[in-house]
């Protein structure tokens, strides 16, 4: 019975030309097997799976290759045969992981001094280089700094951070991003037609997206599918990781949408019951209103979304029940509820509020939420508009007294003038309160101000009742009859519009419908 190699390893790229991704570092260790102009030390950086270690291996058998292809090596000669099956002299790898110790870096140094015996350049390389101890840096440095000139090193690390500035300063460094999953999808379908199987296009994008760029950990979770089944469809992926189902993702955000709670606890029932992870349901939670908010404002592009065709569609439509505002707040009652569940005794708990957060209707103190508000009102109101219902608001007129002889009324004060009598006819206290703000003019009897984000204290005290009736009369007194007064936040002029807009809609409301028959949520 033969062993079973594992995908990653079976698939590991053996030429700079089979690796995934990282095509400037590709294209760089290329040119410098083919010019000739070798470094003595490398310094591979990146998160897991992405490719250093493969990287360097291959980078090793580039520069002893007897017959390289524009810098491949060939894999053909004794050179690439010895140190592709790890049985060359040559060739020395060393986890520094397991041997932080300076003894251990001592050991190792001291065969630096003895030339390479059957390849062009002796090559050291050290994973997780990070884990070394302070003490095995220092005697790793002299020889970093100086080696012999058929001495290669070659230091692989996820948290170069880490790492002396005098040992970063002696290395060419290369820094390895996440792959794209369009890349690790690619990837992986060679390796699921290579092994004779089969496998969905939404299964290879899922394991894609779940890898997060980690094109190790996609080859593991495929490799798990395939023990499992030899079609791999999106249904075997989920079971294999434990993910929600893209139904049930689409029914909570349609709880969401629709505001309804009780909806929502039942489909947090139902995960619990199907034995799904609380974490995991809020990961992809969050991830499919992610995808939401990305339809809603940047369209629904298949590629961007990371999905196909029909079910870009489907996001679209969805996305269009939601203002930007609504799907903002849900994303982040989720998110912060996915690393609330780290500590908390109940994390079903914390996934039932997190959706009820998402449910709820904006509340007051939110501001946020109030713009959601008058957004959700404006789009009433139009819809209203749009179906003839209401046209405009009555204009109740009474008729004038006969009068002897008619007057011409006095000319109009001047609105600054209006604003500066009025001003200083106010008491102190307010007064004090409208120094700190800006004042931007008057539009339609309307005079505002506006205050910066630090003074939001100050924009609540003039925002109360008792304050905007004083101020308003006394700017009626100094000579605007029609006066009113609004403090705004500095930037956002635009709240005074949504307001007048959303008391002519409710203003509009109350003179159409009979008084017993209107119920206006607050």
């Amino acid at each position: 019975m033969s062993t079973y190699q594992t995908l990653y390893r079976k698939w590991r790229p053996k030429t700079f030309s089979e690796m995934v991704g990282q095509s400037a570092i590709r294209k760089t260790l290329r040119n410098q097997v083919k010019t000739g102009r070798i470094g003595h030390a490398y310094l591979f950086c990146g998160s897991r799976g992405t490719g250093k270690t493969s990287a360097a291996k291959i980078l090793a058998r580039a520069v002893n290759c007897e017959h390289p292809k524009d810098g491949d090596p060939c894999g053909e000669c004794a050179s690439c045969v010895a140190i592709g099956s790890e049985a060359s002299l040559d060739v020395f790898e060393m986890d520094a992981a397991s041997n932080s110790r300076v003894e251990d870096m001592r050991e190792v140094l001291e065969k630096v001094e003895y030339p390479p015996q059957f390849s062009r350049y002796k090559v050291y390389i050290i994973d997780e280089v990070h884990m070394l101890s302070n003490s095995a840096f220092n005697a790793l440095l002299k020889t970093l700094e100086e080696p012999p000139e058929y001495m290669i090193f070659i230091l692989a690390t996820t948290e170069p951070q880490k790492l002396p500035v005098t040992i970063l300063s002696r290395c060419q460094r290369y820094d390895f991003g996440r792959i794209s999953p369009e890349e690790i999808a690619g990837r992986l379908r060679l390796g699921v037609e290579g092994s004779g199987k089969r496998a969905d296009e939404a299964a290879l994008n899922l394991i894609a997206q779940a890898a997060e760029g980690g094109m190790r950990d996609a080859w593991s979770i495929l490799d798990m599918c395939l023990g499992m089944e030899d079609e791999v469809t999106e249904e075997t992926v989920r079971t294999v990781l434990g993910a929600t189902d893209r139904q049930t993702l689409f029914q909570m955000a349609d709880a969401v949408a629709d505001f309804d709670g009780d909806k929502a606890i039942r489909l947090c029932d139902r995960v619990m019951r199907e034995g799904r992870d609380v974490q995991v349901f809020l990961r992809d939670f969050s991830a499919h209103l992610r995808k939401l908010l990305i339809a809603k404002l940047c369209g629904a592009e298949p590629a961007l979304l990371q999905v196909s065709g029909d079910q870009a569609g489907n996001y679209r439509d969805q996305a269009a029940r939601f203002t930007v505002r609504h799907l903002e707040r849900a994303a982040e009652c989720v998110m912060k509820a996915e690393g609330d569940t780290r500590w908390a005794a109940s994390a079903r708990g914390v996934m039932e509020m997190a959706v009820l957060g998402a449910c709820d209707r904006a509340s007051s103190g939110d501001t946020r939420a109030l713009e959601e508000r008058v957004e959700q009102l404006e789009k009433q109101l139009s819809e209203l508009q749009s179906g003839g219902r209401i046209l405009s608001a009555p204009v109740k007129t009474q008729p004038s007294a006969p009068q002897e002889k008619e007057k011409e009324p006095p000319a109009p004060i001047p609105e600054d003038e209006v604003w500066k009598k009025a001003k200083a006819s106010l008491p102190g206290m307010i007064t004090g309160l409208l120094s700190q703000a800006r004042y931007i003019g008057c539009v339609n009897h309307e005079y505002r101000v506006a205050l910066s984000e630090e003074a939001g204290l100050n924009l609540n005290l003039l925002s109360s009742p008792d304050r905007l009736t004083e101020i308003e009369e006394a700017l009626r007194r100094a000579g605007d009859p029609d006066a009113r007064f609004q403090a705004l936040r500095e930037g956002r002029p635009e709240t005074a519009e949504h307001e007048r807009l959303v008391r002519e809609a409710l203003r509009a409301l109350r003179e159409t419908i009979p008084e017993d028959k209107l119920i206006i949520e607050s």
